[in-house]
């Protein structure tokens, strides 16, 4: 029986030896394949991120042009809006014009049937002859003739030319109306494809969102395990092919504002930059400020910078021009104080850097997602 047992029991441990060196191998080969797929999945995602940047780029285009062809229309209404009122003026004037040439043509003709010869602006001469007591008398008479005569034809030319001004200023007032439909028309088509452009931005910029979210969740889950070479894929899908990190740049950023590096401002300042998401070189916050040899990004003017130096001095600048009148002087106010990022946040979206942008929650609505995890964040 003993001996018996310990053949069942060296079986049982041959069988655990067995199952042991399968299950390792298998194990392993199956943790390869799950980084495998998950790396494959990432290379999709940045793939997939780098064509919704593009849409969302040529989109934003679209809204700039929208945008230009509102700021035509309105200063062109303005315009005919003016010229309309200087125009009814004129045709109010000419109007007065042609009654008053109609009255005094009117009195004319009424002045020659009461005091010419016989009652008759064109009493023959016989006529006058005959009436006459005298020769000084005919001569009155032939005389008061030809001045009721004289004066008619004034008076009806008058009251032609007083026509003819007021059709030009009819047919003028009539041109100035087309016009103001014809630009207001112009106008209600280019706020329609705003809308429409708007409408359409929202949309691509919800889905590019959610693929850096999901991009962003596989490497911190991943992080451990990922080449350089894949995080710097996702960087450059981020960021285009001129960049530093943007933990590395919200630090270039806050030293220049004389600003703390907390945590705090560093979550706001990177929070910013994922909210911006632009491909531009060396311009992670997508200003418009131009600098010499920089060139536009794309149709709303963003710069391409042609260095990390010449990004920072031009968002530098951008900042200090609208200390004041654009509210930037408060974000900065706001970094000196390492205030909390949400408060900051809010700064940024009450300036006019992106008024009214993401309905009012530009870069408040990501702080959170940064402040989950900085650490992934900042390395891209």
């Amino acid at each position: 029986m003993t001996g018996d047992g310990s053949r069942v029991r060296a079986c049982a441990l041959l069988v655990a030896v067995a199952l042991l060196v399968g299950i390792v191998p298998a194990s392993g080969a199956s943790t390869d394949a799950k980084l495998h797929r998950a790396r494959a999945d990432l290379g999709d995602l940045v793939s997939q991120i780098a064509e919704q940047a593009t849409a969302v780029e040529a989109i934003r285009g679209r809204v700039a042009a929208a945008d230009r062809r509102i700021d035509v229309a309105e200063r062109a209404l303005g315009l005919v809006l003016a010229s309309r009122v200087a125009v009814r003026d004129e045709l109010e004037a000419a109007q007065a014009a042609y009654a008053d040439a109609e009255s005094r043509l009117h009195d004319t003709v009424v002045d020659a049937f009461m005091n010419s010869p016989g009652g008759l602006a064109q009493a023959d001469v016989l006529g006058a002859f005959l009436e006459a007591s005298s020769m000084v008398d005919l001569q009155d008479r032939l005389a008061l003739g030809d001045a009721i005569v004289a004066d008619r034809e004034r008076a009806v030319a008058g009251l032609a030319a007083a026509k003819a001004r007021l059709d030009v200023r009819a047919r003028t007032l009539d041109g100035a109306l087309a016009a103001q439909q014809a630009t207001v028309q112009e106008l209600r088509v280019a706020q329609e494809e705003q809308a429409n452009a708007l409408a359409s931005e929202q949309a691509a910029l919800a889905q590019l969102s959610e693929t850096r979210d999901r991009i962003v969740t596989l490497i911190a889950r991943l992080k451990e395990r990922l080449h350089a070479e894949d995080v710097a894929a996702v960087a450059r899908a981020f960021q285009g092919a001129d960049h530093v990190s943007y933990g590395d740049w919200a630090n270039l950023l806050l030293r220049i504002f004389s600003a703390p590096t907390c945590r705090e401002n560093r979550v706001v300042v990177v929070a910013w930059q994922v909210q911006e998401f632009t491909q531009a070189a060396w311009n992670p916050l997508a200003t418009t400020h131009r600098m010499p040899g920089s060139t536009d990004f794309n149709g709303a003017g963003v710069q391409n910078f042609i260095s990390l130096e010449q990004g920072l001095e031009a968002t530098k600048e951008t900042i200090q021009n609208g200390w004041d009148v654009y509210g930037y002087g408060a974000i900065v106010t706001s970094l000196r104080r390492c205030a909390d990022a949400s408060t900051t946040a809010t700064k940024i979206a009450a300036s006019s850097w992106c008024s009214g942008c993401v309905d009012g929650n530009y870069v408040v609505g990501v702080v959170p997602k940064v402040e989950a995890d900085l650490e992934t964040y900042s390395s891209l």
